[in-house]
C-alpha cells in the first residue's frame, strides 16, 4: 500500500519552499516520542521529498510544543495530523501559515497488550483502555458496549504505559506495539489521514 499520496502542485509548492538540491538542513517537528503515526508520516515524507535537502526528524511531546517549536525558530516545519482536534491553533496563529496538504496512510492501528495479558472482550467493561483522543471513536464503531478511558498524549506513549504495567490495554499503531513489544489482540486497519506540513510566514 502506497503510504503517501501527494498532489504534483503540493510537491511544486514545497519545491518553491525548499529548492530542489538544497543542502541545508531542515527541521522538521511532528508528535513523538518514536512510534508514533506522525513520525511514520514525517519519515515517509524526508524519503519522499529526499532531494530537497536532508530533514532532520524533531519529535516533540506535544502538537502544542510543535507549535511553539515553529513559531521560536526550533523548527523550520511542523507536520500535523487533521485529526488533532487543535489544530485551528495553528492556523490561527499569525507567524504560521500552510507550506503543503497531502493524504499519508497511518500504520495499522489496534489494541494492544502485553505478551503475557490474557485478553478478552468481555475485559473491555472492566479494564482502562489508554489511548490519544484522536483514534478513540474506533472503540465505538468496533464494540457495541461503553468502555473506561484513559488519555495520552500520542499512541506511542499508550503503548509505553501498557509496556510498563500502568495499564493493560491500549489503542497504538503497529510500530508503536512493536517498538514496546506488545501484541495485537484486536486489529482495526490503517487509518487513511490527511496532513498539513506549517511554515513560518516570510515576511517581505
Amino acid at each position: 500500500m502506497e503510504i503517501l499520496h501527494i498532489p504534483d502542485s503540493e510537491r511544486h509548492a514545497f519545491d518553491a519552499l525548499i529548492p530542489a538540491g538544497s543542502t541545508t538542513s531542515v527541521r522538521l517537528g511532528t508528535l513523538g516520542p518514536s512510534g508514533t503515526s506522525s513520525e511514520y508520516i514525517a519519515q515517509s515524507m524526508a524519503n519522499s521529498f529526499g532531494g530537497s535537502g536532508e530533514f532532520r526528524i524533531i519529535l516533540e511531546s506535544t502538537y502544542e510544543k510543535c507549535l511553539d517549536s515553529l513559531a521560536g525558530g526550533q523548527v523550520d516545519l511542523a507536520l500535523v495530523a487533521h485529526a488533532y482536534p487543535n489544530i485551528n491553533s495553528f492556523y490561527m496563529n499569525p507567524l504560521l501559515e500552510p507550506a503543503i496538504l497531502f493524504r499519508g496512510n497511518t500504520p495499522e492501528y489496534g489494541l494492544a497488550t502485553r505478551p503475557d495479558f490474557e485478553f478478552s472482550e468481555e475485559l473491555l467493561s472492566s479494564e482502562t483502555v489508554v489511548s490519544h483522543p484522536a483514534p478513540v471513536p474506533l472503540l465505538k464503531y468496533h464494540f457495541d458496549q461503553p468502555v473506561r478511558l484513559a488519555t495520552a498524549t500520542s499512541t506511542s506513549q499508550a503503548a509505553h504505559d501498557v509496556a510498563n504495567g500502568q495499564y493493560n490495554i491500549a489503542i497504538t499503531n503497529e510500530k508503536a506495539m512493536r517498538e514496546h513489544r506488545l501484541k495485537f489482540v484486536y486489529k482495526f486497519s490503517h487509518i487513511p489521514m490527511t496532513w498539513t506540513v506549517f511554515s513560518r510566514k516570510v515576511h517581505k
